[in-house]
């Protein structure tokens, strides 16, 4: 009876084990994968600490022979520099064309309106997506309150503004008033020059603030990124240089093979970013966007030149009709 009991002790002892060194096993892989994931991180850690007592180093004017950069990356630096201010100040402004109504303050009141209606709209659209979900009809929205709503609308440019002041006020004055068929003839010039205003916004922001803004947030923010790049490897291998010069002669060789495997990094590094830097100068964008710029202006200019042009001429007859109903008002 105890050859069994033995047996079976013995079976679990074994599986103990088995089960311990397998435990074991993966612990170790565990901890070596742990292992290989903090190296890089401690290789980063080296080269940053490398770059920064460099660095410093240099500010205090105790590092000797530093290496310097070609000429002509240097002179590709201050063209990249002077092509990226000049971005800078003209996207400021040609954000105007992406902004609603920016020739045209509204009054208080307006936005108040327009954003009461803009609420009512978004409650309405709530509304009706809870009584399609209920499986209930919709409440359909009126002609008129939707034409009112739409009257209600902030004006979207200046032009805008006082077309919808013009025409209200002819209305008001009736069809055979001089001074109400020349308001009527104001609003639909001012309509012409509106839309035209709005194509100008469109063309001026597709065609040119887009792709400024495309220039200056990739081309060139990439290029600054590879220019810094540049300093970091370059202050990298200054310090491995010194380390070479003071390694001793047991070291001498290792510290020799790191400068040079940091100096073929700093070669590549600075062609990399003389290849970006090139691209940046010699892109054709910036000044094809700024013609681009110039001939929607031209358009909406001379869109506007011509509506006000028709209307002058009108606005003076209706001139003369008008003073001489006041002379002659019987007639």
């Amino acid at each position: 009876m105890s050859a069994p009991s033995s047996t079976t002790a013995t079976s679990a002892a074994a599986s103990a084990s088995a089960a311990a060194a397998a435990t074991g096993a993966q612990l170790t892989s565990l901890l070596s994968s742990f292992s290989e994931r903090l190296r890089p991180l401690g290789a980063q850690a080296s080269r940053g600490l490398s770059q920064v007592s460099q660095y410093a180093r240099e500010k205090m004017g105790s590092a000797t022979d530093v290496t310097e950069l070609p000429q002509k990356y240097r002179e590709l630096e201050d063209k990249v520099d002077r092509i990226r201010t000049l971005h800078e100040p003209l996207l400021k402004v040609s954000r105007n064309y992406t902004l609603p109504h920016y020739d045209y303050e509204p009054l208080l009141s307006e936005s108040a309106k327009d954003f009461a209606s803009t609420l009512s709209d978004r409650v309405q659209s709530l509304v009706q997506s809870a009584q399609a979900a209920a499986g209930s009809a919709a409440v359909p929205t009126s002609p008129t309150s939707a034409a009112a709503g739409s009257a209600e609308e902030i004006p979207r440019s200046l032009s805008h503004a006082f077309a919808r002041a013009a025409s209200t006020n002819a209305d008001a004055l009736g069809p055979e008033d001089p001074l109400g068929a020349a308001l009527r003839r104001f609003a639909a010039a001012h309509d012409r020059v509106g839309a035209a205003r709005l194509h100008l916004d469109a063309d001026a922001t597709a065609k040119f603030h887009q792709p400024f803004c495309t220039t200056l947030n990739q081309l060139i923010a990439h290029t600054m990124r590879a220019r810094r790049n540049v300093n970091a490897v370059r202050l990298e291998y200054d310090a491995a240089r010194a380390r070479l010069r003071v390694a001793r002669p047991e070291r001498e060789e290792a510290a020799r093979q790191e400068m040079e495997k940091i100096e073929d990094e700093f070669v590549a590094v600075v062609d990399d970013a003389m290849g970006k830097m090139t691209a940046v100068v010699e892109s054709p964008e910036p000044l094809r966007n700024l013609a681009d710029l110039v001939t929607a202006q031209l358009a909406y200019f001379k869109e506007a030149h011509e509506a006000l042009a028709e209307l002058a001429p009108e606005i003076d007859e209706l001139q003369v009709t008008n003073e001489a109903l006041l002379r002659h008002p019987s007639s």
